[in-house]
């Protein structure tokens, strides 16, 4: 069943809503993995303890992976089974999708989303214009700079707009040496690379790169005792060998999960990133290194898909890179301590993200729960 016809056929449950009583359950959903912000804001609240004051309730196309271990009074369960406990939480949580169903007086539903977007998204993408977006109370923001941009992509009112930071991002600030020695490998430098997905596109093991580039990469970065982790997209269709490289290791979604790591635990261990347009770079300068872009179609890109702002590179804080080339070139510099750019990075920064610390689930919850007694 498509969306639109979801829609459709849930509508009627948005007046079910209306009149059902709310217990207290927290509930979240996910229909892309149980990860990323639901899954960092659920890990503050069992860490917490919020599962001994309210029932909680995991509602995930993976739900299954969870069951086993799930803590104390909380409950996994598919998305269809879901929908029955969403209709009596009086919290809901969601990043990745959600049901089409309005909140009630006597709920608080909070988009999480999965990023600041310099990419267009929602009712500013071209032939989306008139989707209704908005089934939340409140969707969270990382600064001002992205209120009246959310509010234009959802279609919401200024109040809806809380400005918390992400909970993913509260990763990066907790210190894991164990994690983060697997990752480096006693290397000198860890460049990772986040590419977006790329619907016509399956030139992984990495884009834009023939093999002799590969090879080339491979060897610059084993010279230096540095090495490269190429994160794949969730939805990325993968070509080519991914395996015999010395210093380029290519992960998936399934392989962070198996170490029982998110893509945040990865960037802390990092000393640079590269992507492309993903809003990742946004979460990234919290921690103040260097990133590269890979803007080889960025016109094409603006095209089809177009950005939230008139200049996107004044917004990208970091080295433009269209070729294998330039990539070489950017690992050295990450090889050899050079940061040209950092001065333009903070300065982003300082823009997209007001609070710079690792306390952003923490804030949602003072905000969301203790909002009832003020």
């Amino acid at each position: 069943m498509n969306k639109e016809l979801l829609r459709v056929a849930l509508k009627p449950l948005t007046f079910i809503n209306k009149i059902t009583k709310k217990d207290d359950v927290i509930f979240f959903y996910s229909n892309l993995g149980f990860r990323d912000n639901v899954k960092a804001f659920y890990d503050y609240l069992i860490e917490n303890e919020y599962n001994k004051k309210y029932r909680i309730v995991v509602s995930a196309n993976d739900w299954q992976d969870f069951v086993t271990n799930a803590p104390e009074n909380v409950t996994f369960v598919g998305n269809k089974k879901g929908i029955l406990h969403f209709l009596k939480a009086k919290y809901a949580f969601y990043s990745f999708g959600k049901y089409p169903i309005k909140p009630s007086k006597e709920q608080k539903v909070v988009n999480l989303w999965h990023g600041m977007p310099l990419k267009r998204l929602g009712n500013m993408e071209k032939g989306l214009e008139n989707i209704d977006y908005n089934y939340f109370t409140y969707i969270i923001s990382t600064a001002q700079l992205f209120n009246p941009i959310l509010m234009k992509c959802f279609s919401c009112s200024e109040d809806q707009v809380i400005i918390t930071g992400q909970p993913r991002n509260d990763e990066m600030f907790v210190e894991n040496k164990e994690l983060d020695d697997m990752f480096r490998k006693k290397a000198k430098k860890l460049i990772v690379w986040l590419p977006t997905y790329r619907e016509d596109e399956q030139t992984i093991p990495l884009p834009g790169f023939s093999e002799e580039d590969v090879k080339n990469l491979d060897a610059k970065l084993g010279e230096n005792k540095s090495r490269m982790i190429v994160k794949i997209h969730p939805w990325q269709k993968v070509a080519g060998d991914l395996a015999g490289f010395d210093n380029i290791e290519f992960l998936t979604q399934e392989d962070l999960k198996q170490k029982e790591c998110s893509v945040y635990g990865l960037l802390r261990a990092a000393d640079a990133l590269i992507t492309d347009y993903s809003s990742v770079y946004f979460d990234y300068m919290l921690l103040d290194r260097p990133i590269a872009f890979t803007v080889n179609d960025m016109e094409k890109y603006g095209n089809e898909r177009g950005f939230t702002f008139d200049n996107p590179k004044e917004m990208m804080p970091g080295k433009f890179v269209v070729d294998a080339k330039g990539v070489l070139e950017f690992t050295e510099e990450v090889i050899n301590g050079a940061d040209p750019l950092g001065e333009m990075r903070r300065a982003v920064n300082e823009k997209a993200n007001f609070y710079k610390d690792g306390n952003s689930a923490k804030r949602i919850a003072e905000f969301i729960f203790e909002e009832k007694n003020s």
